[in-house]
């Protein structure tokens, strides 16, 4: 995740994070939507702020991330993705998943089922780790490959991403992709103190130009593809 992500663990796998280059992806139209892995609901409180909807459902697999989201939205689907029936679901204007496909056995099959239920004038949005950013790299050339409890290698990602694939991963769940994007981190060990917001400008330029190796996720937007 990038540091503007706002990434809080109350306690082990619950998760509660807005994602702020997500949120500012939101489109203005959407009343109805649908946190796929919704965590805590801090996303849900975040989009209220900020845009307002009408009705918001999520789905997560954790009993005490359903007791936080539950104060928030109007339905929480407690349920595992890999055995979820989707056809259990409305229609919405946004879906998002954020962080939520790696974890998943076949997260293709999710999308595919999820498409059913977004409007076709709604949105997709998908945030992904990217498995290949530099911190990764640096360390597997060392020859070291270790699960941790969060981030890249979590211990509980079953599927890893690159800038590739996470584009075709959502373009053949049947999207359109209108917007990908990566935020990342420019290392500049010892001055990044002395130059201020400088230092987050050279993120977001090094992302940008460099999405595969800065960024630390990658971000998409995805519209139904007409038939």
């Amino acid at each position: 995740m990038s540091s503007d992500s706002a990434v809080k663990y109350h306690k082990k796998y619950v998760y509660s994070a807005e994602n702020r280059p997500l949120l500012a992806l939101i489109p203005k139209e959407a009343t109805r939507f649908l946190d796929v892995g919704c965590g805590t609901g801090a996303l849900a409180a975040a989009i209220q702020r900020e845009h307002g909807w009408s009705h918001f459902e999520g789905i997560t697999y954790s009993e005490e991330e359903v007791q936080y989201a539950q104060e928030i939205m109007h339905k929480v689907w407690f349920e595992d993705l890999n055995t979820f029936d989707f056809a259990q679901l409305g229609m919405f204007d946004c879906i998002i998943c954020s962080h939520v496909l790696e974890h998943l056995a076949r997260p293709w099959d999710v999308l595919e089922s999820l498409r059913s239920h977004i409007k076709q004038d709604g949105a997709l949005l998908v945030a992904l780790p990217n498995a290949l950013e530099l911190k990764t790299r640096i360390a597997f050339l060392k020859g070291r490959f270790r699960y941790v409890d969060s981030g890249i290698l979590d211990r509980t990602h079953y599927r890893f991403f690159d800038w590739q694939t996470a584009f075709e991963l959502v373009r053949d769940a049947g999207f359109e992709v209108d917007v990908r994007t990566a935020t990342g981190f420019f290392p500049l060990p010892g001055i990044r103190r002395l130059i201020g917001g400088a230092g987050q400008k050279l993120d977001v330029a090094m992302a940008k130009r460099f999405p595969g190796l800065f960024g630390v996720q990658f971000i998409l937007r995805g519209r139904r593809r007409s038939a």
